[in-house]
Order: C-alpha cells, then structure tokens, then sequence
C-alpha cells in the first residue's frame, strides 16, 4: 500500500521533467506572431560594435503570455509580457549573431526566433 503513494509522485515528477525545445537554426516566426529588431543592426556595419536596439514583438492570442529569451529557448530571460503588442529596449549589448527566442511562457513553445544580423553595408 505504501508503494502507490511513491510510484504517484514518480510519475508526477517525471511529467513535470520536459526537455527543453530546440534552439532554431534560422530567424522564422509562427503563424499569428511578428518580431523585429529595431535597429536589426550596427549602424556602423563593424561586427563587433555593441549597440542598443528595441525589440517588438505581435503574438495573436487572446491570452498572450509570452518570453523573450536571449541566446536560446533556456537562455537569459530578456522580457515578458502578457499583452499582444509588446516592446523591450536592450542595453549597448546587442551586437551580430545575438538570438532573441520568443516563447509562450505557458506551452515552453518556440513562436518565433530573431537574430540580430549584419546589414548590407555600403
């Protein structure tokens, strides 16, 4: 009889156990969902300059709740909202390469990933 209490708090912990999604390969966005980086990069096209930008981001839901992680979908937390329409500014430490995940912080689900690029410079 005691075995079925521990075997029940087993599974429970092992349901709770979910791996972590995949970090993207390339910048997409889910149906419904938006995002841009404003600016999307250095102005001065150097790759290594840091600079500061605001991140925008739409998700079409009637009960948004989403993440922004930085680097990956278990990266740093950057922002959090639960309206449709949000925005978060960065500090000078946006630079080329640096992904942006947004998540539904409900489901861990990936909506969209945005990585800060070079631009075509002149």
């Amino acid at each position: 009889m005691r075995r079925l209490p521990v075997i029940a708090v087993v599974v429970a912990l092992t349901a709770c156990n979910h791996d972590p999604p995949p970090m993207p390969t390339h910048a997409f966005t889910a149906p419904g969902v938006s995002m841009a980086l404003d600016p999307p990069s250095a102005p001065n096209c150097k790759p290594d300059t840091t600079y500061r930008a605001t991140l925008n981001w739409t998700v079409e839901s009637d009960l948004p709740k989403t993440d922004v992680r930085i680097g990956s979908p278990t990266g740093p937390l950057f922002a959090r909202s639960n309206d449709e329409k949000a925005h978060e500014q960065t500090g000078d430490w946006v630079k080329p390469g640096t992904w942006f995940v947004l998540l539904d912080r409900g489901g861990h689900t990936v909506l969209g990933a945005l990585q800060a690029g070079p631009q075509p410079c002149p």
